[in-house]
């Protein structure tokens, strides 16, 4: 079984790109100048390279309205969450539920991040094929973007220091994220669509190619203590 059968994009995606631009409006990557559509674009673009259907490619767009959205808007995630259902379904709507670890309130800070990010791990050991791509999709867009800054960062600068956990907790988050889709890509219902499993591949390299490039093994990094209560 194949996942080849072409996607076909309605007007649905284009009122999702609005959403998308008018929920992030002013926003930046953290640390830049970049604005944050680049990245829904970015995740948006590979979920669609690595098969993935228009419902799908939806909640690529909208993966981060319930998490950045409220703060950027000043509405409710639950606000945001009713309007996806409406404009797109309840299906998206489940799709940005499972690719969202936590749904602050306006103004109101996230909450902690190592219980946040085993219960995310967690999650991905029994989440369907589309959440797993939605998912998937964000990872290598985000660990590419950090590996191409500590490459090219002036000497001296430490690229980690824009992150809470710094280097140790952010190599190890993407190390167990890219460990846990591994082991998903053994479910049969996974093994089905292979650009799903390229896309895990995908994320390995990078994770790799950011562990090498930092001095480290994939072992050292996953031994780190502050995630370690994940199995690997």
């Amino acid at each position: 079984m194949t996942d080849s059968k072409p996607t076909l994009l309605t007007a649905r995606f284009q009122t999702a790109l609005h959403c998308a631009d008018l929920w992030h409006r002013g926003q930046t990557r953290k640390s830049t100048a970049i604005p944050y559509l680049s990245h829904l674009l970015g995740v948006a673009s590979l979920a669609l390279e690595f098969g993935a259907s228009e419902n799908e490619a939806v909640a690529a767009l909208l993966h981060d309205a319930l998490e950045d959205g409220p703060d950027n808007t000043g509405r409710t995630p639950d606000d945001l969450r009713t309007e996806i259902v409406e404009q797109f379904g309840e299906p998206v709507a489940a799709l940005v539920d499972a690719a969202t670890d936590d749904t602050p309130l306006p103004g109101q800070a996230t909450a902690e991040w190592t219980p946040r990010k085993l219960a995310y791990l967690s999650h991905l050991q029994e989440a369907s094929p589309s959440e797993l791509l939605v998912s998937a999709c964000d990872k290598p867009y985000n660990a590419r973007s950090i590996l191409v800054d500590v490459l090219t960062a002036p000497a001296g600068e430490d690229v980690f220091e824009r992150f809470n956990q710094k280097r140790d907790g952010t190599l190890q988050y993407y190390r167990l994220l890219s460990d846990a889709y591994t082991r998903a890509a053994t479910r049969p219902e996974v093994a089905a669509r292979p650009r799903l499993f390229a896309c895990f591949t995908e994320l390995e390299r990078t994770v790799a190619s950011l562990e090498q490039t930092c001095g480290l093994t994939a072992a050292q990094v996953r031994d780190f203590p502050l995630l370690r209560a994940n199995p690997a």
